[in-house]
């Protein structure tokens, strides 16, 4: 697609002008992990890129999309207290249904009070780390896909409510803004100012995270989906569906996108030789590509796993991350 494509696609002629710069001046999100935080060469985690995790199983993916998202949903600041958070709307799309909501609660209540540190009395911080937590979390939508056809149905889902095709997502929150966040009159803006504490600019509630945990686990039913059985989704139609809807996401809605993704066996030990199995619809459709394994050199604790993050594409800098019963250190 050329650049003159892209632009007409991004360019929405009823929206206002407020609409438009909401989505033009939308901020990278803060991951909270150094090697995708780096300003050098820019932060990984902009919006319109689509970044794909991928590593064997037990290798640390699910744990680095967690912490991505505990920390997207967390505020910038509150009552004075720094938690270096993004704000962001975090929509986490579970197709293996392995994921762990206590896991969840836990690392970013612990998130809470390792940032309040203890610069705040004693008898304000359960009130305050309830508060953080409450809201934070109602910027969570946890949706568990049983099919590639679940994942179709909400991507698509996705991109109607935040095209303002469905009237209901501007008021139940879970797709889209609540409507005290987006309404436009001074009374409620004002109270939505005060009550967060944020400073209402431009772009920072207009912040979407998008994350695909395992997207290749219907891969085999997919592909046993032929068009000979006349089957109306076989594997290629179903990643290239998928890939256009996740690329309107990105482009047209400026949202960060991430994926996680299981390797074949052995088919991801050095970076440069990994060859992804999916359809070239999906492959052209990834922006960057990070490579997990298993740490040789660091020594892990008990009940710890450390792994090294390797990017594929583009080249730059990975690091290491230790998981441990916390959360995720880097």
């Amino acid at each position: 697609m050329d650049t003159t494509e892209k632009a007409l696609r991004f360019l929405r002629p009823d929206e206002s002008a407020r609409a438009y710069l909401e989505r033009a001046l939308t901020e990278p999100l803060a991951s909270g992990i150094p090697w995708l935080d780096a300003r050098a060469p820019e932060p990984a985690l902009r919006p319109g890129e689509i970044i794909e995790i991928v590593g064997q199983g037990g290798s640390g993916k699910t744990e680095i999309a967690l912490e991505i998202a505990t920390n997207a949903v967390l505020p910038a600041e509150r009552r004075g207290v720094r938690y270096r958070g993004s704000e962001a709307r975090v929509i986490f799309i579970d197709c293996d249904g392995k994921f762990d909501q206590l896991r969840l609660l836990r690392v970013l209540n612990q998130k809470i009070t390792d940032r309040l540190g203890t610069s705040v009395a004693e008898n304000k911080r359960e009130s305050m780390v309830d508060e953080v937590y409450e809201e934070s979390m109602s910027r969570f939508t946890l949706i568990r896909a049983h099919s590639s056809l679940d994942v179709l149905k909400t991507l698509t889902a996705l991109d109607a409510a935040w095209d303002g095709k469905i009237a209901r997502a501007a008021t139940d929150g879970r797709f889209g803004e609540s409507k005290a966040e987006t309404t436009t009159t001074t009374t409620t803006t004002t109270a939505t100012t005060n009550r967060h504490g944020g400073n209402g600019g431009v772009g920072k509630s207009s912040q979407r995270l998008v994350i695909c945990d395992n997207v290749a686990a219907f891969y085999w039913l997919d592909r046993a989906s032929r068009k000979d059985h006349e089957a109306p989704y076989n594997i290629q139609r179903v990643f290239a569906n998928e890939a256009r809807l996740l690329k309107r996401l990105a482009s047209a809605h400026r949202a960060s996108v991430l994926v996680t993704k299981n390797t074949l066996s052995g088919d991801a030990r050095r970076v440069g030789e990994y060859k992804d199995f999916l359809p070239v619809e999906w492959t052209n459709a990834v922006t960057q590509r990070i490579v997990l394994t298993p740490s040789s050199s660091q020594a892990a604790g008990y009940g710890e796993f450390v792994g090294v993050a390797s990017w594929d594409a583009p080249r730059r800098p990975g690091g290491t991350f230790t998981v441990t019963e916390r959360g995720m250190r880097c």
